[in-house]
């Protein structure tokens, strides 16, 4: 982790010093470092032209910033919190910086419930920030990129924090499909065929949106034979134990730009899980990976579930 003086914090997460863009908060994607640099300008003009857009934090407090502008479950969980790791042990002397709108996300708050952090300082929406002493942790410079350590570090902490502190209550459930029906894309379209074979296997449906963070981890620590779309559900893979095993569900490549993504091959790995993985077809070539609605060849799919359940 570093410390730095004097930067200008966006409401999304970059920062900025007399050196330019700092480097901790941001990937290293150098065919995205533009679109960086203009998020990050977006904020500082607007400051320009409008002076009361910027917050002042000029004390000697050490303000600590680990999110940015890729808000969602995985780069929280699988980014965010492990900046968070880097400097757990000095949380007691640091300020945690966070847009006002992370407030209300139940895995955001749910997520940082067990570092039990002392003082939280919300940005206003849209507001950016000068600050005098900012702690900034390295963001993973590479999204599919883990440290064995640290991964599987969180995952001990957080089965410790609803297993034995919380000691929150759930279902045992060891066989596990994540759906997708309440999602707006990546749908599987023949779902109820894959359901059918499921069901023979004894495996339960899991609609994720009806359940706090705290919940799944405290479900997920149980689980031992997932089955899932790639998506965000599949972080949950951090809190399974190892030994255990995944079937990942993603599309045919299409071109050299749209492949599928091996996130959760490589998070797997690290976390000792066995990993499986089919790929599928979607309805519209020209869909994205991030699309597309999979059609899942259901003989092939049947085969690796049993290959999974074996341990082939």
């Amino acid at each position: 982790m570093k410390f730095f003086k004097n930067v200008f914090v966006t409401y999304s997460g970059f920062c900025l010093n007399s050196r330019g863009l700092v480097k901790e908060c941001h990937h290293d994607f150098p065919n995205q470092y533009s679109d960086y640099l203009k998020e990050a300008a977006k904020y500082y003009y607007s400051v320009q032209n409008n002076p009361d857009d910027l917050i002042i934090l000029d004390s000697d407090n050490n303000y600590l910033v680990i999110h940015h502008p890729w808000f969602n479950y995985y780069h929280w969980i699988c980014e965010s919190i492990f900046r968070l790791w880097i400097v757990r042990r000095r949380l007691q002397e640091l300020i945690l910086l966070l847009p006002v709108s992370y407030k209300y996300a139940d895995f955001i708050m749910g997520s940082l419930e067990p570092f039990k952090i002392k003082s939280i300082h919300y940005i206003p929406h849209e507001k950016s920030l000068m600050v005098k002493n900012i702690c900034l942790p390295q963001i993973k410079p590479i999204c599919d990129s883990y440290n064995r350590a640290h991964v599987r570090q969180i995952r001990d902490f957080y089965q410790r924090y609803v297993l034995r502190e919380r000691k929150i209550p759930v279902v045992r459930i060891e066989k596990l499909y994540v759906t997708r029906q309440l999602a707006g894309r990546r749908k599987v379209i023949n779902e109820e065929e894959i359901i059918a074979i499921l069901n023979k296997y004894g495996f339960t449906v899991f609609y994720p949106e009806h359940f706090s963070f705290l919940d799944q981890v405290a479900i997920f620590c149980n689980v031992r034979y997932l089955v899932a779309q790639h998506g965000s559900a599949l972080t949950n893979l951090l809190f399974m134990s190892e030994n255990t095993s995944v079937l990942e569900l993603h599309k045919n490549k299409t071109h050299e730009l749209n492949h599928p993504s091996p996130l959760f091959w490589y998070m797997a790995e690290t976390l000792g899980i066995n990993y499986y993985h089919q790929s599928c077809e979607i309805l519209e070539e020209q869909e994205t990976y991030f699309e597309g609605d999979y059609i899942v060849d259901v003989n092939l799919f049947e085969s690796n579930l049993t290959k999974m359940l074996s341990n082939i």
